[in-house]
């Protein structure tokens, strides 16, 4: 599989693992730890949408970091390129998102996460290369084979120089998120922060 070319510094720690798994949550975790100790994120995640009195899921949103602006990303039956049952609405999710990986080299970007779904965007694909290119500082999710159907994008993703992923599974992501927590901190928090808590 043929990696992206990118810059010597590109430093991204990325989660995966199957639907389910907890990827969202440990990003969001990760996050939490970085802002807690002074660090400037900016980015997004998704989240599911719930619906009915027995909470079934029925989309995704796209929620920015750090303001929490919230917009669809996917629903059930909706129009739109399709991943399984739900359409993408590819407009939506690149008006909300991508202003938020604009050229910033002072931050720590968010991706959540690079899937089936933001990938239906051709400038978001075009977006995650570009911040590859640049060698920036990046958390995030990304996507794993379901069912043994790979994306080749997420593979060449994974594949690149700088590039770390950590898998997640129900008996491991406590454990794995609580490693990155405190490997992230020591690596990414502003050097006054880690000079406070010395």
């Amino acid at each position: 599989m043929q990696a992206f070319e990118t810059h010597a510094k590109t430093d991204w720690v990325l989660v995966t693992g199957q639907p389910g798994g907890g990827k969202t949550t440990a990003v969001k975790k990760l996050v939490d730890e970085l802002t807690a100790r002074g660090a400037t994120l900016r980015g997004f995640y998704t989240d599911e949408v719930l619906s009915g009195s027995g909470g079934s899921r029925s989309g995704f949103d796209v929620v920015t970091v750090p303001d929490g602006r919230r917009g669809p990303l996917a629903r059930k039956g909706a129009a739109g390129p399709k991943v399984g049952q739900y359409g993408v609405d590819v407009e939506g999710f690149e008006q909300l998102a991508l202003p938020t990986l604009d050229d910033d080299d002072d931050v720590i970007y968010v991706l959540d996460e690079i899937g089936r779904m933001e990938l239906k965007s051709e400038a978001f694909a075009a977006r995650v290369e570009a911040l590859l290119a640049r060698g920036v500082r990046l958390v995030g999710a990304l996507t794993a084979p379901i069912y043994g159907h790979r994306v080749a994008f997420c593979d060449r993703v994974s594949a690149t120089r700088g590039v770390a992923v950590h898998k997640l599974t129900s008996k491991t992501r406590d454990g794995v998120t609580a490693e990155l927590k405190e490997t992230l901190a020591t690596r990414w928090a502003p050097k006054s922060i880690k000079r406070k808590r010395k």
